[in-house]
């Protein structure tokens, strides 16, 4: 992978820390005025996959999920450690939301961000109102662990702050049971993985971990005192999707003490109609775009309803069997769903999020 230093960035600690392990890297005045002498869209994003940029950010460290507008989203919040992923997923929407391409992290995470994540904390704190901070929504929270280590000094933040919340890291890498052995365990930190079936993980989720390194992670988290969750999110549509699904979650209830598992959700696919093409381009053994989609409320492409429904539907036996244990979710879906799939009555997007903080709640009174 190659390095390239803003100037600005250098000083920081955490830049100085990633140095370290890097015997040459680049050094540029400013991101935005890099030049990359290539002009084809899918060929930039391709190559900003194996260039990593250590810029000053001076952005906002916290914001809200971005959450799709008509559809009922959760209302947990990001830690915003960086932009952009290594990991090559075919439907992934960072395709289209990032301006530039490359791999970015913010030197100045340690000092500042750090900082604005404890005032936060200690202000919802002294409000005995619950959060749910996550890190995976614009980058794998782990994919780039081995050179950053940036989860690991979040864990250890967060053992130190001892906030009334919790940290969901998403990813889809695996860890080593060393990783675990050398962080002390927290029930409010949840690692959470991002689950499809072994079909999709080969044809769509490219430099990936397999399932089974996936849920052996899992059970590494569990062993070493760490909460653990998983997305079912995308869920894509094919012949024996109805039945493979629902088999996978069958295993992980049968795997995982059901009480450590923060949450599980669920989501089938969904996307702008604009990244079709890009992504068609990118992956041209795809098949997930071949379906046929409608335009949902929130001008995204998505199944039609009654495929949706006969999707979730299917996890119905195993859903009502641990439901006392475990709490489930619909990701970006309507009261419609909630109701006719679990008979529950969530009509707002305040409504899901009470549903989560009283799950997170629970990991709290563990620790």
């Amino acid at each position: 992978m190659k390095l390239i230093v803003e100037n600005s960035a250098l000083p920081f600690q955490l830049t100085q820390e990633i140095l370290k392990n890097f015997p040459s890297y680049q050094l540029i005045e400013d991101y935005e005025d890099f030049k990359w002498n290539i002009d084809r869209e899918e060929d930039l994003i391709t190559l900003g996959k194996k260039v990593l940029f250590i810029t000053h950010f001076k952005g906002d460290f916290i914001k809200p999920c971005p959450g799709t507008q008509n559809y009922l989203c959760c209302g947990y919040q990001i830690f915003h450690i960086g932009e952009g992923c290594p990991l090559d997923c075919s439907y992934c929407i960072l395709q289209l939301y990032l301006n530039r391409p490359g791999l970015k992290i913010w030197g100045n995470l340690l000092e500042d961000g750090l900082e604005k994540l404890k005032s936060h904390l200690r202000e919802h704190k002294n409000k005995r109102k619950i959060l749910r901070i996550g890190t995976g929504e614009f980058t794998d929270s782990l994919a780039l662990e081995g050179i950053t280590h940036i989860s690991e000094k979040l864990i250890n933040f967060w053992r130190e702050e001892s906030p009334f919340g919790v940290l969901e890291l998403k990813t889809k890498v695996a860890l080593k049971e060393e990783f675990f052995q050398r962080l002390k365990g927290d029930p409010r930190v949840i690692f959470a993985w991002s689950i499809n079936t072994e079909k999709i993980i080969h044809s769509e989720e490219r430099g990936t971990a397999s399932l089974r390194a996936r849920l052996e992670s899992a059970k590494h988290a569990i062993k070493y005192g760490f909460s653990v969750a998983f997305h079912f999110d995308p869920i894509i549509l094919y012949e024996r999707a109805s039945e493979e699904y629902p088999a996978l979650l069958e295993t992980i209830l049968n795997n995982f003490p059901n009480e450590r598992i923060a949450w599980i959700s669920f989501g089938t696919l969904r996307f702008p109609k604009s990244l079709k093409e890009i992504a068609q381009k990118r992956c041209p053994s795809t098949q997930i775009y071949t379906e046929e989609f409608i335009e949902g409320l929130d001008q995204k492409r998505r199944y039609f309803i009654d495929q949706r429904k006969k999707l979730y539907l299917s996890f119905k036996k195993w859903i009502e069997e641990s439901k006392e244990f475990v709490t489930y979710y619909f990701c970006m879906e309507s009261e419609r769903i909630w109701k006719e799939v679990l008979g529950e009555d969530i009509q707002s997007s305040e409504n899901l999020a009470e549903k989560l903080d009283k799950a997170a709640l629970r990991l709290c009174s563990f620790s």
